[in-house]
């Protein structure tokens, strides 16, 4: 397996004896092979299995349910997880939602929302565009204590199986980070991306105004991701398997094609790169304990090149290589590309980098 072979035996030296829990957890909890399909019971098993063993925020402090986990544990950990393309525990509630509660110091706010984002009782969407098609956006108001918001708010990520949404609202002309419950009566699922408000009750996370900054203290703060290359090393070591067992319609493999070697050397050298940079980044990171400037435009990078594979993928594969297959399209229309490329991508979760991609993004803009 791409997990078990491509994880070093001694990262980082002490660790090592932790390696070898990491594989043996993975093993017997989830021994799914990467790339391929996967069903809700084996997701609901592996965030069980994370819960019972405490590691389900793992870059949690200890003092809000989090391991403890030192940094290299941390690298070890998440290194593991990509290569196995195990299904994240919930990337907006632990990545987002908990930092942001947690940096309010506000019982209230933590007892409400931490033990459910950390024992997967609640799943949380991320509406942080703010954004209305027909004009109206999201506005918030007081009522008392507490804020309703009103209006649309559409490009909602995560919406399945979700019971709670991170949205950006305007309360007064000043923007601010609000956090609802999609079970409370005042907010109604329009679309697959679209939630419309009629006074639910939600809570400001931070002062208004500051949401964006605040955005920001968490994707440069201490919880931030520290094994950024390994879901492109595990895209990378998946598609080259691809092409060496994929015939090309022609007698021949796809491995052969001038082009497609040509591409493939191209992203190895790439992700080579990111990957000599991620060794500095670390080795920064663990005299400053936070990801500075540099190590936020490695993530950045890092999601363009696993954008580039996707298209890579598009290149070989046509049609298939939608990010989210229409199963009606594919259902009742012949192949609109070559025989080889169905099998090539049917195991393929989708999408695999969209809300990691959407917070690197977010870093981008908000560092200038």
């Amino acid at each position: 397996m791409i997990w078990d072979s491509a994880l070093p035996d001694k990262p980082w030296g002490e660790d090592s004896a932790f390696a070898v829990e990491v594989r043996r957890f993975l093993r017997d909890h989830w021994p799914v092979p990467p790339f391929r399909p996967v069903r809700q019971e084996a997701v609901d098993r592996w965030f069980a299995a994370l819960c019972r063993h405490g590691w389900s925020v793992p870059a949690w402090p200890a003092i809000h349910g989090g391991p403890g986990w030192t940094l290299p544990q941390r690298f070890i950990w998440e290194r593991a997880v990509a290569l196995a393309q195990a299904p994240a525990m919930d990337p907006v509630g632990v990545g987002l939602v908990g930092p942001l509660v947690q940096a309010q110091d506000d019982g209230r706010l933590c007892e409400r929302y931490l033990e459910d984002i950390r024992t997967a009782r609640s799943r949380w969407a991320e509406g942080l565009s703010g954004l209305s098609a027909r004009g109206g956006g999201l506005c918030a108001c007081r009522v008392g204590s507490s804020h309703e918001l009103h209006g649309e708010l559409t490009a909602v990520a995560g919406l399945n199986r979700a019971t709670h949404v991170l949205c950006l609202g305007v309360m007064d002309g000043v923007p601010g980070l609000f956090a609802a419950a999609l079970t409370d009566g005042g907010v109604r699922q329009v679309d697959a991306q679209t939630l419309a408000f009629a006074g639910a009750e939600a809570d400001l996370l931070g002062p208004l105004g500051g949401g964006l900054a605040a955005l920001d203290a968490v994707l440069c703060s201490e919880q931030a991701p520290v094994a950024v290359t390994a879901p492109a090393q595990a895209q990378l070591e998946w598609l080259k398997g691809v092409l060496n067992e994929t015939n090309d319609g022609s007698g021949d493999f796809l491995r052969n094609d001038p082009g497609i070697k040509r591409r493939l050397a191209e992203l190895e050298v790439e992700l080579s790169a990111l990957q000599a940079l991620e060794a500095r980044s670390l080795a920064q990171r663990t005299v400053d304990g936070a990801p500075d400037a540099k190590a936020i435009q490695l993530s950045l990078r890092c999601a363009g090149l696993e954008s580039s594979l996707g298209e890579f993928l598009g290149e070989a594969a046509g049609y298939y290589a939608l990010a989210q297959p229409d199963p009606a399209l594919m259902d009742n229309e012949p192949p609109m590309g070559p025989g080889y490329a169905l099998p090539s991508i049917a195991g393929m979760l989708a999408p695999l980098w969209a809300v990691d991609a959407r917070r690197r993004i977010l870093a981008a803009q908000l560092i200038g």
